[in-house]
């Protein structure tokens, strides 16, 4: 696992930028077909699509087909009669091509027979239209289910605004293959508390975008007392903020080296050296790297590359007083692939 070693992201957080370009009545469009390349319009619009359809309002088609709707901006209320059953059919055919929203999920017994190169094909295609081959039918046969596809490292939402004023945001950088955001240790770690209360209690929105919106340097108070202005902001808007920090922390959770420091045994309670983010900042203020505030302060990158080293350290220190691998990842909550790629 080279990753964990040197480059901070295991793959390109920009899996195509590009999008599909056609023309209509000779005037060229291109409807984007991956996060990065949507529009903050787009992406709040995108946003609101995503609320209806967890809600159960919308299928899967119905959210790709309304997007395509809004990029191109028709208006079915004034198409003709006789181009209805034409401009349908266009439209379903390009709904069909957007793939960068959903993916396809298999059961794991039958993910785990295929090749390296069918899974990266079958997560975005259709069964049937799948290559014609043994692994194509096996496919073709099993069930599947679409879910949401949002892992990307990008600030979509560059700033906020709110009646006059305007709220810059967190910035996210992935230049040279490399990740920075400039959201500090505390203020990732409550935003992170808040986005894992969402689901049970929507009322949080308006506070995950003051945390994440927060004026000058971040204050945990500051936030809370700019909560009640951000509850005034258009809850597709609010739906984005949040989509567009969980997907920054599912991209942290699964791509960059620092995936390790969410790893978990089957029984947290034994990790002794399983530390949470929150706990972290606390652990690292008595190992001396200043007081909670300052900790706190630090730069998430900087924050998290701390956490990472001491636990790759802890787990040489334990592997050189000769402790066997899976007590090692007991006592770590690290699987025995990842501890070997580090002792």
């Amino acid at each position: 696992m080279n990753d964990l070693k040197t480059n901070t992201l295991s793959e390109s957080p920009l899996r195509g930028v590009g999008g599909l370009d056609i023309e209509i009545k000779g005037k060229p469009y291109t409807i984007p077909n991956s996060w990065e390349a949507l529009t903050p319009e787009q992406f709040v619009h995108l946003a609101g699509l995503l609320r209806m359809y967890a809600a159960g309002v919308l299928s899967m088609s119905d959210v790709r087909l309304r997007f395509v709707i809004f990029v191109l901006s028709v208006d079915m209320r004034y198409i003709p009669r006789k181009h209805e059953d034409t401009i349908a059919q266009n439209l379903y055919l390009l709904q069909s091509k957007i793939t960068f929203i959903f993916s396809i999920r298999y059961p794991k017994d039958v993910w785990a027979s295929l090749s390296p190169e069918l899974r990266r094909i079958a997560r975005k295609t259709e069964p049937g239209d799948l290559p014609d081959s043994p692994e194509g039918r096996v496919l073709r046969r099993a069930e599947y289910i679409y879910e949401l596809d949002a892992c990307f490292a990008a600030q979509l939402l560059p700033d906020l605004t709110i009646g006059e004023s305007s709220y810059p945001g967190y910035t996210v950088n992935t230049s040279c293959a490399l990740l920075s955001v400039s959201l500090t240790a505390r203020q990732y770690v409550d935003a992170s508390e808040c986005l894992s209360g969402i689901a049970k209690n929507p009322e949080l929105l308006p506070l995950l975008a003051a945390i994440l919106y927060c004026p000058c340097t971040y204050s945990p108070d500051r936030a809370h007392g700019n909560a009640a202005l951000f509850a005034s902001a258009d809850p597709a808007t609010l739906e984005a903020v949040a989509l567009n920090f969980q997907a920054l922390v599912l991209m942290l959770f699964t791509k960059t080296h620092f995936s390790i420091l969410w790893q978990r045994g089957k029984d947290t309670g034994k990790n002794k050296l399983s530390v949470g983010l929150k706990e972290g900042i606390y652990a690292l203020s008595e190992d001396g790297y200043g007081d909670i505030d300052k900790v706190g302060d630090m730069s998430l990158t900087e924050y998290l590359e701390i956490l990472r080293k001491k636990k790759i350290d802890a787990v040489r220190t334990l592997h050189s007083a000769d402790m066997k691998l899976s007590e090692i990842a007991e006592k770590t909550g690290l699987d025995i692939n990842t501890i070997n790629s580090i002792i």
